[in-house]
């Protein structure tokens, strides 16, 4: 019964990719040579993103790993302190690739570049197509975490040589189960020798039989669910982008890098769950958190609606690193859920309205 249930979440995943690629984009091929036996399952995302590190290092030799963009905390700390160590480019600029382009030009090598499709918590998209350009002319590997984007909105998988994503996140959505993945690009020219690394050296199948059920069951309706959070999430930034306390909203949409986002989208994909707001003053982040009444948690993709002050949870001990990247201390982070879209709205007019009296 358990390993049906991991075919079944392998063939899920793959065929969200393939099912949902038009043939005329590009990259159709990467998605239509993808198979099951390209997927590998993992107890959580983070371990995902640690043995596919492993992997590389295992693959290529020990050299410097790229973390491109700011990322959820403990990728980068996993390229930090475990391996010859990390460069980090914490605004995903094209000026930092730039400057990553005259390092490459003059003779460094690199393990890999990772980066976040979007980022965490602002929601910025890579140039993928230039970082998939400076991989192939200097070889390194490209890994590219699509947990917010989610499977249902975006394909990365042309642009990058391994996909991984956390699977806890809206791929389950009910917040009592685990799980992490990793994809390998049957299409790149790593693909041998990385996967045979990964289930010859790295992989133990540590993914816990119980869990492996709840994640099956779980993700029966990830599809329609991610297409219900899309609309939602873009009638949450709606309300609030008219309200003059919002000083700054972050949501792929409205972002600037939008239109790298758009390279990725799937045809019938959205621009997923996460949203990010800064108010223009810290008594009115205070207020609209006190009184919005969903959940509070530091989680994402849960199918009921989140709230997180996130960067202080993140980042408590670095708020002024974090805010050398543009990552405010004050930052309110928001997971939407299934909820009816009318009832969402009322129920931020109504924090809002309260932290207009403070």
């Amino acid at each position: 019964m358990t390993e049906q249930a991991k075919t079944a979440i392998r063939r899920r995943i793959v065929g969200s990719i393939v099912s949902n690629t038009d043939s005329n984009m590009s990259g159709a091929r990467d998605a239509q040579c993808l198979g099951d036996e390209d997927v590998f399952l993992f107890p959580n995302g983070m371990n995902a993103i640690f043995h596919v590190h492993r992997t590389l290092l295992h693959a290529f030799g020990r050299h410097e790993s790229i973390s491109y963009g700011f990322p959820y905390v403990d990728t980068l700390k996993i390229l930090q302190k475990f391996g010859p160590g990390c460069l980090f480019f914490g605004r995903g600029s094209s000026d930092e690739l730039d400057d990553l382009e005259i390092l490459l030009q003059s003779g460094r090598r690199y393990l890999a570049l990772f980066c976040e499709f979007p980022g965490n918590p602002l929601l910025t998209c890579p140039d993928l197509r230039r970082i998939r350009k400076l991989a192939d002319e200097y070889d390194f590997a490209v890994v590219v975490d699509e947990t917010i984007g989610t499977f249902a909105n975006v394909n990365v998988l042309p642009m990058a040589d391994i996909v991984v994503s956390s699977l806890s996140k809206i791929f389950s959505g009910d917040s009592n189960v685990m799980g992490g993945s990793a994809i390998f690009n049957p299409c790149s020219k790593h693909y041998l020798l990385l996967q045979r690394v990964m289930k010859e050296e790295i992989y133990e199948d540590a993914y816990w039989n119980e869990d492996v059920i709840f994640m099956e069951r779980n993700s029966r309706d990830f599809l329609g669910r991610v297409e219900r959070i899309n609309a939602n999430a873009e009638a949450i930034c709606q309300v609030l982008r008219q309200s003059s306390m919002v000083k700054s909203l972050y949501y792929p949409l409205f972002n600037a890098s939008k239109h790298y986002y758009d390279e990725c989208r799937l045809p019938h994909g959205g621009y997923g769950g996460l949203i990010s707001v800064v108010f223009c003053y810290r008594k009115q982040a205070q207020a609209f958190f006190n009184n919005i009444n969903i959940a509070k948690g530091p989680s994402l993709g849960t199918n009921f609606t989140l709230c997180s002050p996130y960067v202080l949870l993140a980042h408590y001990h670095e708020l002024a690193w974090a805010a050398e990247y543009g990552v405010h201390k004050d930052l309110v982070r928001i997971s939407v859920g299934l909820e009816q879209a009318e009832d969402l709205k009322l129920l931020f007019q109504n924090a809002l309205s309260e932290a207009e009296k403070v």
